[in-house]
């Protein structure tokens, strides 16, 4: 299909499978209504900026575009890992990139895991812990928690979070809504990227 040069194609760029999945959900419950939207992976955050600057130059020439580096912090305070914007912006300016109209970023308080800690009622319910056994308060505040600690809740209770393809199932099962309302990040670049709608 032909790129329609008159529409703003929003593009996610996200950090790996899981991310993929999980923004697949955010894109069908929230953008799909306002703007045209593609996600693509960047398999990793080595050679981010790289990795973003081959994407929006080769891929996208035909159209007009805004991106979203959907990425996370890795850690609970520090920046994305080699993420600069201003170089990414600096040398699509320098190649001529005008069709890429701007380059944000929505950035995972810590992991996208930390976000499915919001639902912690929904994590309890797929693993099917017996209401008696959940303590909730014990994942406040989210982002303090990490894969990590996923995969530990899941195998204290007979089950293996495998990020990617394989939490597909688990990922579908969560409150999106609940999470979008209570993690501030993720709502914040979700209103940004509404509030620009297809312009």
């Amino acid at each position: 299909m032909a790129s329609d040069p008159g529409n703003v194609l929003t593009v996610l760029l996200v950090e790996g499978p899981t991310e993929e999945i999980f923004y697949k959900r955010v894109k069908t419950a929230c953008l799909d209504r306002i703007c045209s939207v593609k996600i693509e992976s960047l398999e990793g955050l080595f050679n981010v900026n790289k990795k973003i600057l081959q994407a929006l130059t080769t891929k996208y020439t035909g159209q007009r575009v805004r991106a979203y580096c959907c990425l996370d912090r890795e850690s609970r305070y520090a920046k994305v890992p080699g993420l600069d914007l201003e170089f990414v912006t600096r040398v699509l300016g320098e190649k001529g990139a005008s069709n890429v109209l701007s380059v944000d970023a929505i950035i995972a308080t810590r992991m996208i895991e930390s976000c499915f800690f919001y639902d912690v009622a929904g994590i309890y319910a797929h693993l099917r812990v017996p209401r008696a056994q959940r303590q909730p308060k014990k994942y406040r505040p989210p982002e303090k928690f990490c894969v990590e600690d996923l995969k530990y809740l899941f195998r204290r209770y007979g089950k293996n979070y495998i990020e990617g393809a394989r939490a597909e199932n688990f990922i579908n099962k969560l409150d999106l809504e609940k999470i979008v309302r209570e993690c501030a990040a993720l709502r914040k670049g979700i209103d940004l990227i509404l509030s620009r709608g297809r312009s």
